[in-house]
């Protein structure tokens, strides 16, 4: 299968308000379908937090049947040069169809550069996913700054 021929049967459109629930829901799945810590977060403070995060953000969502399987969220840093790509999850059901790389690729098309976003160091999969479409390490962390505690790395993209 080509990257073509990935994400074919998936649309990406804009965040609309009653997406919060769903898209709530997605991210706690997506979290925990990492694996790499204990989820200090409950479903009902997902949901509050995309509602928080789609006041300050633009949100893509990916749709596959009409239903939402995927998001990324940007925001323009403020008195910062750089946007911000916050998040890109996907639900963990439709992981390793291409969806992700779709929702970057739709970002990188259409906000400017340079562009950052974090990812937790053990994300090998997202790491190789950022990597391969551009993206270098620009800093590393302990962890210490992050609600997680994992060590993570933000990437640039020029």
């Amino acid at each position: 299968m080509t990257d073509q021929d990935r994400g074919a049967d998936v649309t990406l459109r804009p965040f609309h308000d009653d997406d919060v629930g769903l898209l709530g829901v997605l991210f706690g799945a997506g979290r925990a379908s990492m694996e790499l810590f204990e989820e200090p977060y409950t479903t009902g403070e997902h949901i509050g937090y995309i509602a928080g995060l789609s006041v300050g953000c633009v949100i893509t969502v990916a749709e596959k049947g009409g239903a939402p399987v995927g998001f990324l969220s940007y925001a323009k840093k403020p008195n910062d040069k750089a946007g911000l790509i916050s998040h890109i999850f996907v639900d963990p059901k439709h992981q390793h169809q291409g969806i992700g790389r779709l929702l970057l690729r739709d970002a990188l098309a259409r906000f400017p550069r340079p562009l950052e976003l974090w990812c937790f160091e053990a994300n090998t999969r997202a790491r190789a996913l950022y990597e391969t479409e551009g993206f270098v390490a620009a800093e590393r962390t302990d962890g210490s700054n992050n609600d997680e505690k994992l060590p993570d790395i933000r990437y640039e993209l020029r």
